[in-house]
């Protein structure tokens, strides 16, 4: 990015350079020329270019985060027609990995955090492109690339609260103007009246930004982005049956609930298979923490020793007091929605390594009118450890009254119902010391955890979330 500004610089300020001194301009495309330029078609080993990928590897916003920027400096750099012309070809070939790699349901699996990074920086590529080749080059009218464009409005939840899977965070809703544009390049209504919405509930004008082609194209759409009707409106149900997430909202009672099957080794990944949030009136309720401050841990091989990343500080269960395992063999299978019934259903042995012990575990999330039901149907192989439901709330808890624990987030108050009898509840409380996590949830979030009394190696468990 900060390459292309400097770009930038040149193309805008090469007269006013020239006229103190000429070597100015001749020494910065030198250095161009030298970092930028002859190094990206020289090499492939660069890993965000993903010439040398192999299935099943990872390929994330870095993809076209860095190929946006080394388009735009070829566009202002480069004179040879040749030489120009071989270059965008190549990012093409680069930028057609990182689409192919996005499930054609178009689900960001880095979450709404990166959205803008990922999709975000492909709609400025594909417009850069769009514009260079005067519109002969466009592939707008891919339905690939319209879902990855309204994945990020159906992600948002309400009241500046996203659905967050993996290191996204919780809070956010993505850049106003961006959105328009993308929305206006698919022909989204959806999109370009949400971008109006967050446009709309902001203050500020247009900030300064080092991303100089957005700030350009912002300023240019700026006047017809404002006469669009600002509004968040987005189906009852979305379902992404190749990404495996699934969003259900009744407008009736105000419950939103987004659930994921996937697998343990998705981008910027957490070991979440068949994890689920649930918002009522938009706030959250039964909560993903995201993900803390980036250190030299999260990157290494001491990635999921952090609490974030781990099966049992997400909504799931503990197994023969076994937590979920990192790899793309730990996934969950038999991932189904029904509209009709609006339930989501996924089995989740397969995220469990084999000391789990577990044949079988069924898990679903049915919302109706009179709240959400969260089913757990388990078969074991042996059953060596009581097990052990987990959700991670927000807000004020009492757990006094047997049967029900009762949650309070913002004057919403819901009661998870649960079978006195089978289950052992305590509360314990996380204390967030971690500027990232207490920006979004305040100093403390709780972990419930429901003990089964008995252990058994096969049965089922249900669990009631309604408002009081």
């Amino acid at each position: 990015m900060y390459v292309s500004v400097f770009v930038w610089i040149l193309y805008f300020l090469r007269k006013e350079f020239d006229e103190k001194n000429t070597l100015i301009s001749i020494r910065l495309r030198e250095e161009f020329e030298t970092w930028m330029l002859k190094p990206y078609m020289l090499e492939r080993h660069f890993w965000c270019m993903d010439f040398n990928t192999k299935p099943g590897d990872i390929i994330n916003n870095w993809n076209p985060w860095c190929n946006s920027n080394v388009l735009q400096c070829f566009m202002l750099l480069e004179n040879d027609p040749k030489k120009l012309t071989e270059a965008v070809y190549r990012t093409m070939i680069s930028v057609d990995k990182f689409i192919n790699y996005t499930k054609s349901d178009g689900a960001c699996e880095e979450g709404p955090s990166y959205w803008g990074h990922a999709a975000g920086k492909m709609y400025d590529y594909l417009q850069l492109l769009s514009d260079l080749t005067d519109g002969k080059v466009s592939i707008f009218d891919e339905a690939i690339i319209k879902n990855m464009g309204e994945y990020i409005s159906r992600s948002y939840v309400g009241s500046g609260w996203v659905v967050n899977f993996a290191d996204a965070a919780a809070r956010g809703g993505g850049e106003a103007p961006l959105i328009y544009r993308y929305g206006k390049a698919v022909n989204s209504e959806e999109m370009c009246s949400y971008g109006a919405f967050l446009a709309s509930a902001k203050e500020e004008q247009i900030k300064p930004s080092v991303d100089v082609f957005r700030t350009l194209q912002t300023i240019l759409n700026e006047d017809a982005m404002v006469k669009v009707t600002p509004k968040h409106a987005t189906p009852d149900y979305t379902w992404y049956p190749e990404t495996e997430f699934c969003y259900i909202q009744n407008p009736k009672n105000g419950f939103f609930v987004a659930a994921k099957g996937g697998y343990n080794n998705e981008s910027h990944n957490h070991n979440d298979a068949g994890t689920f949030s649930l918002y009522v009136d938009d706030q959250p309720v039964l909560i993903d923490a995201g993900v803390g401050t980036y250190t030299r841990q999260t990157f290494s091989g001491e990635r999921y020793s952090i609490w974030t990343m781990q099966s049992n500080y997400h909504n799931l269960p503990l197994i023969n007091g076994t937590p979920q395992k990192f790899g793309a063999k730990y996934k969950a299978t038999e991932v189904e929605f029904s509209p009709s019934k609006k339930q989501f259903t996924a089995n989740i042995a397969a995220a469990y390594p084999e000391e789990a012990q577990v044949e079988s575990w069924k898990r679903s999330y049915r919302l109706n009118n009179g709240g959400l039901i969260i089913k757990d149907d388990f078969k074991l192989k042996a059953a060596k450890e009581n097990n052990r439901i987990h959700f991670l709330s927000y807000g004020d808890i009492s757990i006094e009254t047997p049967g029900k624990v009762i949650i309070n987030v913002n004057d919403k108050s819901v009661a998870i119902e649960y079978d006195k009898q089978a289950f052992r509840v305590e509360k314990e409380a996380i204390e967030l010391d971690d500027k990232r996590l207490s920006s979004v949830w305040g100093d403390t979030i709780y972990q419930l955890v429901f003990t089964a009394q008995d252990s058994k190696t096969e049965g089922n468990y249900q669990f009631k979330v309604a408002r009081l």
